[in-house]
């Protein structure tokens, strides 16, 4: 019989990696895990760079200090796309207008949420991340000062449009930069700090707004987000560093399945391209987590952007790009898996205000701002049990399959959601609808905000360890169909509850929630046959962008 420690011979599937050197070292031991993917020699590759510097870099974008999480340009962005909540009742009387137009302007949102992606991500990989960024935090800030002194209808669907535009690289870029400077078995974690930043902003947003109002004026909320956006540009200008890294092409076709000296040798995959270059390269050592690796020193930076050397062309071929990755079943379902989650959150966000501020709550304004403390309660244990605790499951997993890493291990830990988030939802609905106690439904609320941050960092993790070598495209695909999910949901949800009364409405939200969530069974079951099938055309589309890379 085979050794329990000895690696077993896998076929190549994207996304399957050799993890775990010595499979039977122990669950704790950290000397076993490869770096995947394998540093480059060039010492200014992110992924050579020291932990405080990655640390900082993952705190402009999410300040994480040891085991506390708090906020930066994810929550900031997060805080002023959402905490329009807080003054929706003052907003209806201001531009006298109804709750559907409304939620039209949110939707609206929504969507360049996700189409600005299409434009932005491409223009990234041409300019680089740390341009978009700095350009991000201009539009939003200009949003603000637009949205404090806006009067009518017509001005707040278009602060919102413009919003939405500045807004979109909190929504995937993030993402792509922290796969650009972590491992892959250090990746569930900082994303799920990421999407902690993405709910804490969404969250204590209309708390810090809710006072806002009551003690400076509605305006004033407006006018701090673009103070806000002013002080975080100046921190990014001068401190964040370009995250992409342009590899030779020699160096991004490092191996999915990683070949190590510890134990015998396993045999390289035979599988070839059809041009005749091998699929797989096969290493007989790679480094590990602990070997401490050279680097460029830190220094302020004074250039808006860093020109690479990609063809216009292909960024505008890029453009296109969400439509060829529609084939991949995982892009599709994470896309609507994480659209449904936000949306879910979205509607919340357009009845609390119309729900809590008439009889027999009454809330205030600084009230209503409070609700939203429940769903971030929720989110920090969402955070905790998708990110840290399933990293360790994941390894665990990783080491029982023999040291090899599937992304379906990502997926076990949403199946809980798929009661919980439909029990949040239903509790929200069902018990505000009979004006039960207020405890009720922030209970509610505290279980969607646990499942909204399990669905955003599962949605994430796994499409880019199913496809890496066209993360990228895949993130913005995903992004892309999650709003145009929430703009649909948030646009409709005001009719619907007319048209079906709350109750009913919440009821049938939960069961669509419980059937999407519930699809995670059947990726863990054939999500590896699906990932096989669709090789072919993922290494075509990873070929055509190694392709564009080299040119």
């Amino acid at each position: 019989m085979e050794p329990n420690n000895q690696p077993r011979r896998q076929d190549h599937v994207p996304g399957t990696v050799y993890l775990v050197d010595d499979p039977g070292s122990g669950r704790h031991a950290k000397s076993d895990i490869l770096m995947v993917p394998a540093p480059s020699e060039d010492l200014d590759d992110p992924l050579r760079w020291s932990e405080w510097r990655k640390a900082y870099h993952l705190g402009l974008l999410v300040l994480v200090i040891h085991s506390a999480n708090a906020n930066a340009y994810s929550t900031v962005l997060g805080a002023i796309t959402n905490w329009a909540s807080v003054v929706y009742v003052t907003f209806l009387q201001l531009y006298n207008t109804t709750p559907t137009a409304l939620n039209v302007g949110f939707a609206l949102n929504l969507l360049m949420l996700g189409l600005a992606n299409v434009v932005l991500i491409p223009i990234s990989n041409k300019l680089g991340r740390r341009f978009i960024y700095l350009l991000s935090l201009v539009i939003c800030g200009c949003s603000m000062i637009w949205q404090a002194k806006a009067t009518t209808i017509g001005e707040f669907q278009g602060i919102n449009i413009l919003l939405g535009i500045g807004a979109a690289p909190f929504e995937a870029l993030v993402a792509l930069s922290i796969a650009d400077v972590f491992f892959t078995h250090e990746r569930g974690a900082k994303i799920s700090y990421y999407v902690f930043g993405l709910s804490l902003g969404s969250f204590i947003g209309p708390v810090c707004a809710g006072y806002m109002y009551e003690s400076q004026g509605w305006q004033w909320i407006f006018w701090w987000g673009a103070i806000f956006c002013a002080f975080l540009f100046v921190i990014f200008y001068f401190t964040f560093e370009e995250t992409l890294m342009r590899r030779a092409p020699s160096l991004e076709q490092m191996p999915q399945v990683i070949h190590v000296t510890a134990g015998p040798k396993v045999p390289a995959s035979p599988e070839i391209r059809r041009d005749g270059t091998p699929l797989l390269q096969d290493l007989t050592s790679g480094p590990k987590v602990g070997q401490r690796l050279e680097s460029t020193p830190f220094r302020l930076q004074y250039r808006l952007w860093k020109y690479f050397d990609t063809p216009w062309a292909d960024v505008l071929n890029d453009f296109w790009w969400p439509l060829k990755l529609c084939y991949f079943p995982a892009v599709i379902w994470c896309g609507v898996f994480y659209g449904t989650c936000v949306s879910w959150l979205q509607v919340l966000g357009s009845t609390v205000a119309n729900i809590f501020s008439a009889p027999p709550y009454n809330f205030s304004n600084a009230g209503l701002g409070l609700f939203w403390i429940a769903p971030m309660i929720g989110s920090v244990f969402g955070i905790i049990y998708s990110g840290p605790m399933n990293d360790q499951f994941v390894l665990w997993k990783s080491r029982r399959n023999h040291g090899y890493r599937e992304p379906e291990f990502l997926l076990w830990c949403a199946l809980p959601t798929a009661i919980i988030m439909p029990a949040g939802l239903m509790l929200y609905g069902i018990t505000s609808a009979h004006g039960l106690p207020w405890i009720a439904p922030h209970v509610g609320g505290a279980l969607v905000g646990f499942g909204l941050a399990v669905g955003g960092e599962v949605s994430i993790s796994y499409t880019i360890d199913c496809y890496k070598m066209i993360d990228t495209q895949a993130i913005t695909t995903v992004i892309l169909i999650r709003n145009i999910i929430g703009f649909a949901i948030t646009w409709a949800i005001q009719p619907w509850i007319n048209a079906m009364g709350q109750q009913d409405a919440f009821v049938l939200v939960g069961v669509l929630s419980f059937i999407i969530t519930c699809i995670a069974g059947a990726f863990i079951a054939y999500g590896k046959k699906w990932r096989r099938w669709t090789t072919a055309r993922y290494e075509r589309l990873a070929q055509e962008r190694l392709s564009m890379i080299a040119r």
